[in-house]
């Protein structure tokens, strides 16, 4: 059976035996760093409760969470862990530590507990293992293509302290140190039901930001900076996080942000105001959106001015509903444009490529203006098609949600309609259309002030994170009253996050900046308060700005109807 290990102990720094957490103070520890002590129960210490739940994993992760907590711990562990913690005045935070703690997409994802006395040692041990199957980190581990049955945790145990305040902090290349602390407990801030505030320290010492408003004394920050610097020198890390009590500041975390991917595109300033031509095809570039979305849908629909109620359909024969759609679609281009299939196309893709490129007006008559009513019995039958071939689909195993079929190429459209024996490969990245839609609804819609804290800018419409709201689809806007960690697997795939409440170092934001998800928090709402589900909403994570498009209820009953036929 492993022994266990303090911080001071070489092999602590092992992280396949500590996990990254345990392993980083522990490094910490050798290079003479203000850590609070501790000991580690390895990760195959907690192996066969582990075991347990990966054996009931089967039935379901609630299954595999009780069949941890009903697990044994070797009796000698636990009995060396008691004697460890006799000296603990205000008993012990039991932490788990992972080895998948390297990387910034797993933060917050793991349990810890705060105040454990020594009868509840085993408990909270069996707690961190049991976190391995819990809801959050089953649905990371899916979305990053991994088994939670190929996961392990180790423990770290270290006297509980009350901590004055905390937060985080990290080093840029220039030397400046950014500063992040709230009062009270320091997990408080990281899981973000803290505000806090934020400070920056430059080489020279000059103090800039809030932290002191906050009730944190310069010399606090000074020496959360000067500690952060001394962790880039002696461990190369760039990120940690702190917390001070007894007047003391200790080292709480260590890491190393691995390279974010680049933001999908930035926004220059709106130019004039949006037309209504540009509004109606950004609402309908969100609904109808991708490569079927242009295809299909965009090239008519534009010139809609008038409900349009789906025809209700049911598909038995994928294939032929393809070929049906493809077949409607051509017959509608025809008629709006009033040439043949062909020519048509190109006149929309002409059109499509001068508004995508800001080169002309949107409203421009020679353009649009001209074009006819689409045929209202074809163009239901087409909507319908469209749905009905999205849930047959579904019926086959070839999409997890009929709306993604979206978000499918033509050509894959095609493949899942003649054969579903593959799950469809679907698209979580921005179409063409995005960049457009976020220019629309900055310049037309009603603009909002927070802080930027993931850059970049996404365009989708708002999925209000409030009881029911039930799974985002791809290239949604979050939107959500504080960054809670629990959030982090629907940023997979989302056009932005929004949140009324936070702090840049909240573990949810660090999980956004990894998956390149733009970012805005403390957003001051304008006149029109939260925005309702599937409003049109911009995200500026550079700038820290958030823009709304008000309700078209033409194009709004288009959507809502077809939506939820």
């Amino acid at each position: 059976m492993p022994d266990l290990l303090t911080l001071d102990d070489p092999r602590a720094c092992e992280i396949a035996v500590s996990g990254a957490k345990a392993a980083g103070l522990a490094e910490a520890v050798a290079r003479g760093l203000p850590v609070v002590p501790g000991v580690v129960v390895p990760a195959d210490a907690l192996a066969p409760a582990v075991a347990e739940g990966r054996n009931a994993l089967s039935r379901s992760p609630a299954a595999a969470r009780l069949a941890v907590a009903g697990a044994r711990i070797d009796a000698s562990v636990l009995e060396a862990l008691h004697a460890a913690c006799v000296g603990f005045r205000h008993g012990a935070i039991v932490r788990s530590s992972s080895p998948l703690e390297r990387d910034p997409r797993w933060s917050g994802a793991f349990a810890t507990y705060h105040e454990v006395g020594p009868d509840d040692l085993r408990t909270a041990l069996l707690g961190c293992a049991a976190s391995l199957f819990s809801r959050d980190v089953v649905a990371r581990a899916d979305e990053m293509g991994m088994s939670p049955t190929d996961l392990s945790v180790a423990g770290l145990i270290q006297p509980w302290l009350p901590f004055d305040g905390g937060g985080t902090a990290s080093v840029a290349s220039d030397g400046v140190v950014t500063v992040h602390g709230a009062r009270g407990d320091p997990a408080m801030l990281v899981s973000g039901r803290a505000q806090g505030g934020s400070a920056t320290v430059a080489v020279d010492g000059r103090v800039e930001g809030h932290l002191v408003a906050e009730g944190f004394a310069p010399v606090v920050v000074l020496g959360v900076a000067e500690l952060a610097r001394r962790v880039v020198d002696r461990l190369g890390a760039s990120v940690i996080e702190w917390g001070i009590a007894d007047a003391e500041i200790r080292l709480l975390q260590v890491r190393n942000p691995v390279a974010a991917p680049a933001p999908p595109f930035h926004l220059e300033e709106p130019a004039r105001p949006s037309t209504t031509m540009e509004r109606r095809l950004a609402r309908l570039a969100l609904r109808f959106p991708g490569p079927i979305g242009e295809l299909t849908v965009l090239p008519w629909a534009v010139t809609f001015d008038e409900p349009l109620d789906p025809a209700p359909t049911v598909v038995t024969d994928p294939t032929a509903a393809y070929e049906r759609i493809l077949a409607d679609a051509a017959e509608l281009r025809a008629h709006v444009w009033g040439t043949d299939p062909q020519t048509a196309g190109a006149s929309w893709s002409e059109a499509a490529r001068t508004l995508l490129s800001g080169d002309a007006d949107g409203s421009d008559p020679d353009t649009f203006g001209r074009l006819r009513r689409p045929d209202r019995a074809v163009a239901a039958r087409l909507l319908g098609s469209i749905r009905g071939l999205g849930e047959a689909l579904v019926g086959r195993g070839a999409l997890s949600h009929p709306e993604t079929i979206w978000r499918l190429t033509p050509h894959d459209l095609e493949l899942a309609a003649r054969d579903a024996s593959d799950r469809a490969t679907i698209s979580h990245g921005p179409d063409r259309w995005e960049p457009f839609i976020a220019s629309v609804v900055f310049a037309g819609g009603e603009v909002s002030v927070g802080l930027p804290v993931a850059p970049g800018v996404g365009a989708g419409v708002a999925h209000p994170l409030v009881a029911g709201a039930g799974r985002p689809g791809p290239r949604a806007v979050l939107i959500a009253q504080r960054p809670l960690p629990q959030i982090a697997p629907l940023l997979w795939g989302c056009a932005g996050l929004v949140t009324i409440e936070g702090n840049e170092g909240a573990h949810l934001f660090e999980v956004a900046r990894s998956l390149g998800v733009p970012a805005v928090t403390s957003l001051r709402l304008g006149v029109s308060g939260a925005p309702a589900p599937d409003t049109p909403v911009a995200v500026d994570g550079d700038r820290g700005t958030v823009a709304l498009l008000e309700a078209d209820p033409v194009t709004e009953r288009l959507m809502t109807v077809e939506a939820r036929a």
